[in-house]
């Protein structure tokens, strides 16, 4: 399948080709909705991942901006 990337000068003008393309029968993303996707899928994955706790968190937050090049596995 190929893809095509229309960029469209104003919110009337995407709704346009969207409205188009729905109306053609092909499918239609737009780019937002595709990087809300891939964040979707990401938190799905992550969700199932064990909890760790709050101060481990924030300890390694406080490492990386304090610029110590600990092993942040840890």
């Amino acid at each position: 399948m190929e893809t095509i990337i229309i960029n469209p000068r104003d919110k009337d003008e995407l709704n346009f080709f969207l409205d188009l393309a729905k109306r053609l029968g092909v499918s239609a993303k737009t780019y937002e909705d595709i990087q809300d996707e891939q964040l979707l899928k990401v938190m799905e994955i992550n969700r199932k991942t064990p909890k760790t706790d709050k101060q481990k968190v924030l300890d390694t937050l406080n490492n990386i901006l304090n610029e110590k090049q600990e092993d942040y596995g840890k």
